[in-house]
């Protein structure tokens, strides 16, 4: 028996394209940013491609740019981010940085079933052949005691920063800094949420 993939709608990206609006099928809609990921001179495109489906997780994309001002799509990552649930919904946000860091940043706010209102960013840098992570941000908030706690880890420098502090508070944070232990950088493909 033969299987293919099934595509998100029916629909997937297209494979080139001049923006990012042109690689979209009709209907959906995107988070994205322009900037030179593989170092080789030229713009490129990261993007966040959502479906006209509200419960279609959304899919990942990264197109190479070419000097002519196309783009071509390298490789599409679609289980990497979470699809809304009935009292769980994620915004997301993507940005490449002045060095071409890919930076995914995710708000998740629960409406039911707990009190955290979550943001998370975590930065992926292009290096033999896929992208990995080099970083990643961590802030929680509940918002029935107004706690928060924020987390910093470099994977490069193996260095941890945790911040703890009330946000109606005007006093200095708590900071614990501490090493985490040296492993593989974790790619891209690998990674979840």
């Amino acid at each position: 028996m033969l299987s293919l993939p099934i595509a998100m709608g029916a629909q997937t990206l297209k494979s080139t394209g001049t923006t990012a609006e042109g690689v979209l099928p009709d209907g959906w809609t995107a988070q994205y940013a322009y900037g030179d990921m593989n170092k080789d001179g030229v713009r490129d495109l990261a993007l966040i491609a959502f479906a006209p489906e509200d419960k279609a997780a959304p899919l990942l994309a990264v197109y190479w740019g070419e000097r002519g001002g196309n783009y071509r799509l390298w490789r599409q990552y679609p289980d990497k981010l979470l699809a809304n649930e009935e009292f769980c919904f994620y915004e997301y946000s993507i940005d490449i940085t002045a060095k071409g860091v890919m930076k995914i940043s995710v708000n998740t706010f629960m409406s039911a079933g707990g009190w955290g209102n979550n943001d998370d960013t975590y930065l992926f840098r292009y290096q033999q052949g896929d992208f990995f992570l080099i970083g990643q941000d961590s802030q929680s908030v509940a918002r029935n005691t107004h706690n928060a706690e924020k987390v910093s880890i470099n994977y490069l420098t193996h260095k941890k920063q945790e911040l703890e502090y009330n946000i109606d508070d005007n006093r200095k944070p708590k900071e614990r800094w501490s090493r985490i232990p040296k492993e593989p950088l974790q790619s891209l493909s690998d990674w979840g949420m």
